[in-house]
């Protein structure tokens, strides 16, 4: 009778706790379709969608502010936010594939401003999920490392989902990553000029606002970021900067050199 009671109080906990959240359908798509590069195989993705879609369907029923229980921690909801950002992506895309780019998906930004999905039970935009969410609520200047916009010019999509328990080394190694490849950050010490990727320019207070608190600074440059993840940049706070046009051309396998 003690051991059935003992059972029974142990089925009633498990009961009474949320499950978190799962990104495994989400881990399937990104496995099976995303390249080592970070090209995406949109052409496949488009015609075996079920599973981006049960996962898009369950961000929106489910998120951080829908059901906080869900997510335990705050890496727990900030990797939802930046699975959701990439997931959301990928949907857009596929909606209206064949394309060439995300700008001419629709007119004016519209790909990220005007496309709307419905997460935990409210509409959003990319746009929303990532200034109004990501970029405002968590500020951590590695997710523009981490959200992938469809397009050449950012940093590659990863081949597997973020989680909560790892996310610190993952966000650490994808800002090494980026910052490390050639078409995002090159150093000319001849020229003495440092040429980096536009998203460095765009988010730049990203950057040197929480460089300044972490090392308790005054003021700094976005190079002084940079020069933590390479070395060559160390050399070159004092250096030009210039920063490249971006590629809005679409991340696709199909126009890539190369497959997986």
């Amino acid at each position: 009778m003690i051991q059935l009671l003992t059972a029974l109080l142990l089925l009633t906990t498990v009961w009474g706790q949320s499950a978190p959240f799962s990104h495994d359908g989400f881990d399937r798509v990104l496995s099976r379709r995303v390249a080592e590069a970070g090209r995406v195989d949109y052409a496949g993705l488009k015609a075996d969608r079920a599973d981006l879609d049960a996962y898009v369907d369950s961000l929106g029923q489910t998120s951080p502010k829908s059901a906080p229980d869900r997510f335990p921690t705050r890496a727990d909801a900030l990797a939802y936010w930046i699975n959701a950002y990439n997931a959301l992506a990928l949907k857009g895309v596929i909606d209206a594939y064949p394309t060439k780019s995300v700008k001419d998906i629709k007119m004016l930004s519209g790909f990220f401003n005007r496309t709307w999905y419905t997460v935990g039970g409210k509409l959003l935009t990319l746009n929303n999920i990532e200034h109004d969410i990501i970029r405002e609520e968590f500020k951590d200047p590695r997710i523009h490392a981490a959200i992938n916009c469809a397009s050449i010019g950012c940093p590659r999509l990863e081949s597997q989902v973020f989680t909560g328990g790892d996310l610190d080394t993952r966000l650490e190694a994808a800002m090494r990553t980026f910052l490390n490849d050639a078409r995002h950050v090159k150093v000319d010490p001849q020229s003495r000029t440092v040429t980096l990727s536009k998203i460095l320019d765009w988010f730049e207070s990203d950057f040197t606002d929480w460089y300044e608190s972490k090392f308790r600074v005054d003021a700094s440059s976005i190079v002084d970021y940079v020069a933590l993840y390479v070395d060559a940049a160390k050399v070159a706070r004092e250096w030009d900067v210039k920063y490249e046009d971006y590629d809005w051309m679409l991340n696709d396998q199909a126009t890539a050199d190369g497959g997986r």
